[in-house]
């Protein structure tokens, strides 16, 4: 798949106008708040489940401690299920490919596979759960 510098400009400013307001620009998290995407701890560690954990936090939400970067995180982020499909595979895509580093065998998220995990009900405990084995 190639991508254009256009369509990362493009999901550049999805990414800012969606979620830098609480993660920062570029995703470096701000203190206190919500945590950095970029060089995420869960994704360093390029497990598989990795690629359902990021639009599964984006369609459900987050809340409760958590610690990223060695700070701890006790905040809420909102669900965004009122998104398009296509913009939360984007979203994800953009945290899972440009924030952090794709494995070599990444395949993007597509708005059919968002359309089967927003059939999929998770609450936070879980999601609290995946992110910590996901940090393993």
């Amino acid at each position: 798949m190639l991508v254009t510098s256009s369509a990362l400009a493009d999901d550049a400013a999805l990414f800012t106008q969606t979620c830098g307001a609480c993660h920062g620009k570029g995703g470096v998290g701000i203190p206190g708040m919500a945590p950095p995407l970029a060089g995420a701890d869960w994704a360093k560690a390029g497990k598989p489940d990795s690629r359902t954990y990021v639009p599964t936090v984006i369609l459900n939400g987050l809340s409760g401690k958590l610690t990223a970067a060695g700070r701890t995180y006790q905040s809420v982020m909102p669900a965004q299920k009122q998104r398009k499909d296509d913009e939360i595979a984007t979203l994800a895509n953009y945290v899972l490919a440009t924030l952090n580093t794709a494995p070599a065998d990444f395949k993007p998220l597509t708005a059919a596979d968002v359309t089967a995990l927003r059939a999929n009900k998770v609450d936070h405990k879980a999601l609290l759960g995946t992110r910590s084995q996901l940090v393993q």
